[in-house]
């Protein structure tokens, strides 16, 4: 990942959600291809009669438009169920998570093809983070990181934080998938489990940011922000825990967009145990590639380098100009430096 070094990898970050949501929703809008939202078939076994289909004549090419075909069974004539088709755009919909696709799929998202047992699309777990359903969705999310991401990294590091950030997303779709199962699968009726139907879409970049806000809290928790919102300064430890408990709460009451704020807890919790345990994000990557064998550069070249921008920062500005964030790493640095 060397290459990717000239800009910060949060600068990446804002750069790919930004391009996907433009170059999805604006060239290819027309494009956009059905996809199964909702379902309350029957399942089919072996010896089920087939299932005739009767749908809308015509159907909106628009996304986010939607049409149900309902199923009626041939020996009697009776309606037996329904299905409802969502159009989505390319990247969304091979992209977005729902418990259906990206834990146990069924094939079958086209309306002309039956469903039928497949593997977990397991690459929905990343791909949903870089998804948005509108542009206040992704200037919100794009907001966070810009605000918060830069201090994150320059703790973490280049490819420490890629991962931190990913693994907070991936996180994210796990507490929702789990929360998910046990409402449709199990059947549990508690507060905070979700009974939402299991196609339901899961997209944004949410999860991670509220993970990269968790690990503020850790890394400079007595910085002070201004909030445009009421108007007042606040540090960030208060602003990172007071978000997690409004998600909290309003995934307790199963308030609306219950099943976001279910993500949004998930990349909470993963970001508050990673950024205490970073050295578990060290062989994220390896999953293309060992870097123990081939490493490219060594871990501390980085740091230093990092170190040494600080202490320059220093040496021109005075140490009143650290950010809180670069006093932690200050901080790090000689703590390692006395235990050697």
């Amino acid at each position: 990942m060397g290459s990717l070094r000239f800009i910060s990898f949060n600068s990446w970050l804002i750069i790919i959600n930004v391009a996907v949501f433009f170059v999805d929703g604006s060239l290819l809008k027309n494009a956009a291809r059905p996809v199964l939202t909702f379902n309350n078939v029957p399942p089919m076994t072996a010896h089920s009669p087939p299932l005739l289909s009767r749908g809308p004549q015509a159907v909106s090419k628009e996304p986010g438009s939607s049409f149900t075909i309902v199923k009626f069974d041939p020996a009697n004539g009776m309606a037996v169920g329904q299905e409802r088709y969502t159009m989505m755009t390319p990247a969304q919909a091979y992209g977005h998570f729902s418990t259906e696709l990206g834990f146990n799929a069924k094939a079958g998202q086209p309306v002309w093809k039956l469903r039928d047992w497949k593997l977990p699309e397991v690459w929905r777990f990343v791909t949903f983070q870089f998804l948005h359903a509108n542009f206040w969705h992704l200037a919100m999310n794009m907001f966070g990181l810009f605000v918060f991401g830069g201090m994150v990294e320059q703790y973490l590091g280049f490819k420490k934080y890629a991962a931190y950030y990913l693994v907070c997303g991936v996180f994210g779709a796990v507490m929702y998938l789990f929360l998910n199962l046990l409402g449709q699968r199990v059947g549990l009726r508690l507060p905070g489990v979700l009974v939402e139907n299991s196609y339901t879409p899961l997209v944004g970049a949410s999860a991670g940011v509220f993970g990269v806000i968790i690990a503020c809290a850790k890394v400079s928790p007595n910085a002070v922000f201004q909030l445009a919102f009421p108007p007042i300064p606040m540090k960030i430890k208060f602003i990172a825990y007071g978000y997690v408990a409004l998600a909290m709460l309003n995934l307790l009451r199963g308030g609306q967009n219950a099943g976001g704020d279910a993500a949004h807890v998930g990349g909470a919790i993963a970001g508050f145990f990673f950024i205490r345990n970073s050295h578990l994000l060290r062989d994220f990557f390896d999953v293309i590639g060992d870097s123990r064998k081939n490493p490219a550069r060594p871990a501390q070249d980085f740091r230093r380098e990092i170190v040494d921008e600080i202490l320059a920062k220093v040496s021109s500005q005075g140490l009143a100009s650290l950010t809180e964030g670069e006093r932690a790493i200050l901080k790090r640095e000689s703590e390692k430096g006395v235990k050697k």
